[in-house]
């Protein structure tokens, strides 16, 4: 029965994958991808080997256990329900031992991982590879164990809901009437959505700490600078900067080239408030006054120490006039450097600090900070235009952080979508196992109606029966996914070395529970049809 299945399945999804691949292709056909996309499917004899072999083999080897507990099972005691396993029985026992070892070594060494990636210590990749060995254990260990405590949870889950009406209470405790078939229909749901919120977890938390790099290092969302560096930006310019769709606010800091203990920088002189209401992270100038400079962290080692001294760099004028008082050298200023994870610019000082070294410095620097929403890519290319070729140069850190968020978008998205289809072989087990509650039952609804229940009692009885095993398995899913992400995300970001920040996908999380509840409610429809179309004495009836 098993090998017919498996033979008749395979050949059915080859034909569907292959009718979803060619209309893919001709999707893509009609889109501007950048890419050359072939015309048709290359179909070879492995593509239609392998699944079918494939399909037909798991198939048959998925009926070896029930085929064994089938025939280790009495006539007599087969006319019975099947009991739950009990830890005093002997293979339950040791499932239950074995499936402890493998949550606690497991979980163990997960957090070792963690540890030793967070910590920086050992080769990353052995971190990594460990931290996959152990999440993956202790994940079978949890899927192994649920036949005990999964079938609790939902009859605990059940009772809290048992008070709301007379079919909600009968859904509580039809749920848990076959614990084995209870547990391995939620367990199936358990583990797509696991991988689902592990990946949107892993991807989320990766996402705000690459977006958290790149607003230390690079604060503002676009900046127009001179070329030249001693030219100033004409007052023009910056009004038609400012009126490009996209821009919010654009702050003119004023810059000189100067020389930081025998350095050649260029220092920058925002206005501090200006420049908050510009900046993604405000944080890098929070101790900047006027005895202090701040610096790139990366300029620690070429600096003398803490107090440098600051003197305008006169060597980089284009222009001289002898005897010009503005030639002379002014007398260098001492600061004090407090350096930050800041970089795209060199240093920061106040606009009065820079007036005591360079009192004439151009505005040759913009500052831009864009609407929220606003396209990186497309406001940077609109002040582009705007600016011409008037020796200016535009950089946009808001661009670089909107590629990095569709690279990731898009890889998280093919994922997710490959994952969805176990979330929908899951929710078609609720089906089956509703649909052999309903068979079942059958003498039992019935009875339920010839004493008064309704057809739509019975209905909803079904339904929250059904949700009730979704909505646990996805509501486990979801508390477990959390975890494994988090756990993947700190070793991956631990060996990437900066910040990490651990994130919980709000957005993904509602809509794995609202598309697991609104799916246990779509499961129930056709065996709740069926049994209310049955007619309580054609159902007593049946031998």
């Amino acid at each position: 029965e098993a090998g017919i299945l498996g033979i008749v399945a395979s050949a059915i999804g080859v034909l569907l994958g292959l009718g979803l691949s060619q209309a893919t292709l001709a999707v893509l056909a009609r889109m501007d991808t950048g890419v050359p996309m072939p015309t048709g499917i290359d179909v070879t004899v492995v593509v239609i080997a392998v699944p079918l072999l494939v399909g037909t083999v798991v198939t048959a080897l998925a009926s070896l256990v029930p085929a064994r507990a089938a025939t280790r099972v009495s006539p007599v005691a087969a006319l019975r329900p099947v009991d739950a396993p009990t830890v005093a029985a002997r293979a339950g026992l040791v499932r239950l031992v074995f499936s402890l070892l493998l949550v606690v070594g497991g979980v163990g060494g997960l957090l070792l991982a963690v540890v030793a990636s967070v910590g920086g210590e050992g080769d990353p990749m052995l971190a990594l590879a460990g931290g996959v060995l152990a999440g993956a254990l202790s994940f079978v260990g949890v899927l192994l164990s649920a036949v005990f405590w999964l079938p609790r949870v939902v009859s605990l889950v059940g009772r809290a809901l048992a008070a709301t009406g007379t079919s909600t209470r009968l859904a509580a405790a039809n749920s848990v009437r076959n614990p084995r078939r209870t547990a391995a229909t939620s367990t199936a749901l358990l583990i797509g959505v696991t991988l689902v919120v592990l990946m949107s977890t892993g991807a989320a938390s990766a996402r705000q700490s690459l977006f958290a790099e790149l607003d230390d290092h690079y604060p503002v969302d676009l900046t127009v600078a001179s070329t030249l560096g001693s030219d100033a930006i004409p007052a023009s310019t910056i009004a038609d900067v400012e009126a490009v769709d996209g821009v919010a606010r654009v702050v003119e800091v004023p810059s000189v080239a100067a020389l930081v203990d025998d350095e050649y920088v260029v220092l920058r002189a925002p206005e501090p408030s200006e420049a908050a209401t510009v900046l993604r992270n405000s944080d890098v100038l929070t101790h900047l006054d006027d005895d202090t400079i701040v610096v790139p962290t990366y300029r620690d080692e070429k600096l003398d120490g803490t107090v440098v001294s600051v003197v305008e760099d006169t060597s980089s004028r284009e222009t001289s006039v002898p005897g010009d008082e503005a030639d002379e050298p002014a007398a260098p200023v001492e600061l004090t450097a407090v350096y930050t994870s800041l970089a795209g610019v060199d240093m920061v000082v106040t606009p009065d600090t820079l007036a005591r070294i360079a009192p004439e410095a151009p505005t040759s620097m913009l500052w831009v900070g864009l609407e929220p929403g606003a396209d990186g890519a497309t406001t940077a290319l609109a002040v582009m235009d705007t600016v011409g070729d008037g020796g200016l140069v535009v950089e946009s850190a808001a661009s670089e952080r909107q590629q990095y968020a569709k690279v990731i978008d898009s890889l998280l998205a093919v994922v997710v979508g490959l994952l969805g289809v176990a979330v929908v072989i899951a929710l078609v087990g609720v089906a089956n196992t509703l649909s052999l509650s309903v068979i079942e039952r059958r003498r039992e609804s019935a009875t339920l109606r010839a004493i008064g229940m309704t057809r739509r009692q019975l209905r909803l009885m079904l339904a929250v029966e059904g949700m009730l095993i979704a909505g646990i398995g996805a509501l486990l899913g979801v508390g477990m996914g959390l975890l494994y992400g988090w756990a993947g995300a700190a070793i991956v970001l631990g060996n990437a070395g900066g910040d990490m920040h651990l994130s919980v996908p709000w957005r993904d999380l509602l809509l794995v529970l609202v598309v697991a509840l609104a799916a246990g409610l779509l499961a129930s429809v056709l065996p709740g049809r069926a049994a209310a179309r049955t007619s309580p004495v054609a159902a007593l009836a049946v031998d």
